[in-house]
């Protein structure tokens, strides 16, 4: 998608500082001109910087660099910053194409076996690890260990992140959380399965977290009438 393409290729530029706080972006038409494309292609790309506070659009003389501008993520509780920025806070794992599990299809909207790209993590300090999670969402897509996994999935989808659902749970682990979070055999974790929507309500990431936590006992009474 070519307006995909002109805002990432925009955007690094202004994260590398090709383009420095304070100069101006190239005009409408040279960027025409480098991308082989339309004008309303190239201004579809701009507004998408313009609202987003990449720069800022000054009557009589073009855009102004701003620079990155701040991670929205931080209206987020600190949990979820972590769990959608993995790659800032653990390692990876691994990855690869699977088919969709089934305890993962419906939140991405699609079939179980659907083809899905994933990532694996341990977060936390290599000798205190305090999650692992496996990130998913619709194939054909590459994460790049040096930006920012939403921002990635946002540029090549061409969308914007708007709502993150969060259901929370707890089970036993799997042999390998187990052993990969240093837990012994009868310890619980809670299991976050956060999915992030775009601004049609469309799902673009889910993400499926195993925490250390101690999950409280619950106990209720019931009397019998």
């Amino acid at each position: 998608m070519k307006y995909a393409q002109i805002l990432a290729a925009l955007q690094a530029r202004i994260e590398h500082q090709d383009y420095e706080p304070g100069a101006l972006l190239p005009s409408e038409a040279a960027l025409m001109r480098e991308f082989a494309t339309s004008r309303n292609t190239v201004v579809r790309a701009l507004r998408h910087l313009d609202r987003h506070g990449w720069v800022n659009p000054i009557r009589g003389r073009g855009r102004v660099v701003l620079g990155r501008p701040q991670s929205r993520l931080v209206a987020l509780p600190r949990r979820l910053q972590v769990l959608l920025q993995p790659d800032r806070h653990g390692r990876r794992v691994g990855g690869a194409v699977v088919p969709a599990p089934p305890s993962i299809a419906p939140t991405l909207s699609c079939v179980p076996g659907t083809p899905l790209a994933t990532g694996r993590h341990v977060l936390g300090d290599a000798d205190e690890p305090f999650a692992m999670l496996a990130w998913y969402t619709p194939a054909p897509f590459t994460a790049a260990p040096d930006v920012p996994l939403l921002e990635q999935l946002e540029r090549s989808r061409g969308v914007l992140s708007h709502r993150v659902l969060e259901r929370l749970g707890a089970r036993l682990p799997t042999d390998r959380e187990r052993k990969l979070l240093s837990l012994p055999r009868t310890r619980s974790v809670v299991v976050a399965l956060v999915t992030v929507l775009d601004t049609r309500n469309r799902p673009l990431l889910t993400v499926d977290a195993a925490l250390c936590r101690d999950v409280p006992a619950l106990t209720s009474t019931f009397d019998l009438a």
